[in-house]
């Protein structure tokens, strides 16, 4: 699919007929130019001009949000920066290989991502000096920086989209996973599920044991540790309750700390309780939006207010 044929770029189209505000597109959809009453304003990306350059630049990069997050007492999973050979100059040149050894040696299971990666991408879970190798060689041949967090297992990853200081949308991501019938193999649910699942990586799935072994009816098996809706995992919104009214004070937090006004905020239910993941102030619902006629009108109404928002 092109840019031009997403849900986002149909959808800000659809806004802008209906606000009449004037819409000039560049560079294959990628940028808008929106004028309404004299006034310019741009979409790049998934960047609305609400947030300063500066919060953007701190959203985008993992290690730094991490750091000011844990100077506020923000509860977050720890990203640590490490530099490629070629940007050390920029850091001190006294190497990452030991820190990393060191690291993975103190967690024993590592998260490694490119600092300012999105989607899933390239990101790995290590256990072994193999696998830590494997992961910051394949980094560095695209990205100057890498991001390293000890690994947490992850009961639930919540997303919230929060504009001007309100949480919006609270969602579930229900990471995809077979459900034992009784009667069915490990092999047959899995060649089942994987039946037009195209956004679904088969070397993300774990191993899950024998192949010809029968679940009980209603067991579920994940296929896969990563979160992200474009990898296969299915948002569903979170109903009123505890849990929901903590990740929102806690985005709230997040918010006041940084000055974010538009941005999706993602976390993570471990054993130590709720932790920000990650802050993106690009926000990205295409996903979301395709799911159904519902959330496509929910991803719609908050984008609609955000471009309202940039004329106020």
């Amino acid at each position: 699919m092109t840019n031009s044929e997403s849900n986002f770029v149909r959808i800000i189209k659809e806004i802008c007929a209906e606000e009449q505000i004037r819409l000039t597109s560049y560079s294959f959809d990628w940028i808008f130019e929106l004028v309404k009453d004299g006034k310019i304003n741009y979409i790049l990306g998934y960047q609305f001009g609400l947030n300063s350059a500066s919060v953007n630049s701190i959203c985008c990069d993992k290690a730094a949000a991490s750091e000011i997050m844990t100077a506020h007492g923000i509860p977050n999973i720890e990203h640590r920066l490490f530099a490629s050979p070629d940007e050390q100059k920029f850091v001190g040149k006294t190497g990452c290989w030991a820190q990393l050894m060191k690291l993975l040696k103190d967690c024993g299971t590592l998260v490694i991502k490119p600092n300012d990666g999105t989607g899933g991408d390239r990101v790995f879970k290590v256990s072994s000096v193999y696998e830590l190798e494997t992961a910051v060689h394949t980094i560095y041949e695209k990205s100057g920086y890498l991001a390293a967090s000890p690994f947490y297992e992850i009961a639930n990853e919540y997303r919230t989209i929060v504009l001007d200081g309100v949480a919006r949308l609270v969602y579930v991501k229900r990471r995809p996973h077979i459900t034992g019938d009784g009667m069915s193999t490990v092999a047959e649910l899995l060649v089942r599920h994987l039946e037009g699942q195209s956004n679904l990586n088969v070397n993300d799935i774990p191993a899950l044991g024998a192949a010809d072994r029968v679940p009980e009816k209603g067991e579920e098996i994940l296929l896969g540790w990563k979160h992200n809706l474009g990898l296969g995992a299915r948002a569903e919104l979170l109903p009123e309750g505890p849990v929901k009214h903590e990740i929102e004070h806690i985005v709230a937090d997040v918010t006041r700390c940084l000055g974010v006004r538009f941005a999706s905020i993602d976390v993570a239910e471990t054993s130590e309780g709720l932790k920000v993941l990650e802050i993106n102030s690009g926000v990205m619902m295409e996903n979301f939006a395709g799911q159904d006629a519902q959330s496509r009108e929910t991803a719609k109404s908050i984008y609609r207010d955000a471009i309202r928002l940039m004329f106020a």
